[in-house]
């Protein structure tokens, strides 16, 4: 039905033509955007592999840990395609702004010969826009929002980097750093209680590591990188 609304199908276009600007290897490509017969797409890369979520499911049914290097390889890579995203600028020099809104295991791909691939730039911001618009209520994936996302106020790419602090504490330490019976609660941990130190829940993990995920999950977005 989103499609019968002029204003969201403008909004559809405008960020996946943003989207189409963006070029770097750890971001899945947007190839083309436009209208065929009245019905708007845009068409991105397709990337054969599994995404991260899937990755730590399978290894947690093997009750194996995902491999430190390649849970920093994968976290590496998102950061490296978000930097690129973050510091797009416009054909008039002045920085474009652009937030992801929606990293999350799911949206990071892993293709079967190693490229780690961001997906959804472009159409996570139309689609959080819209559903609070439409039905005033906060979507997306709880347990991997920022706190300032969790209570509606501005985002800029921190709020993303929060996100991808998640999935670094999730593949590291094999489980999510916020968890609750409901949103309501995982969203009362994110905003007044903060994420536990992966040490405590987990012997062994590197000093080093603990600092830079904790330092990913501050938080006053300040704190952050």
């Amino acid at each position: 039905q989103v499609a019968e609304d002029p204003t969201f199908v403008q909004m559809f276009l405008e960020e996946a033509r943003l989207a189409a600007t963006l070029n770097h290897p750890n971001i899945a490509h947007v190839y083309d955007v436009g209208e065929v017969d009245g019905q708007h797409f845009f068409t991105t890369e397709f990337v054969h592999g599994q995404d991260v979520r899937s990755i730590r499911h399978e290894m947690k049914k093997r009750t194996e840990p995902v491999p430190l290097a390649v849970a920093l390889a994968i976290v590496h890579g998102t950061a490296s395609a978000l930097d690129h995203a973050h510091d797009k600028r416009g054909s008039d020099g002045k920085l474009l702004g652009l937030v992801h809104r929606d990293v999350s295991a799911s949206n990071i791909m892993v293709s079967y010969d190693g490229a780690v691939k961001l997906l959804d730039f472009g159409i996570a911001r139309v689609m959080s826009t819209t559903h609070k618009t439409q039905v005033g209520t906060l979507k997306g994936k709880i347990p991997y929002m920022s706190p300032e996302q969790c209570k509606g106020l501005p985002i800029d790419r921190r709020s993303d980097l929060f996100s991808l602090g998640v999935v670094l504490f999730e593949l590291t330490v094999g489980r999510r750093p916020f968890r609750g019976d409901s949103d309501f609660a995982i969203m009362d941990q994110i905003v007044y209680q903060g994420a536990p130190t992966p040490s405590s829940l987990m012997a062994g993990d590197p000093p080093d590591l603990e600092a830079i995920v904790m330092k990913y999950l501050a938080r006053e977005a300040k704190a952050r990188y």
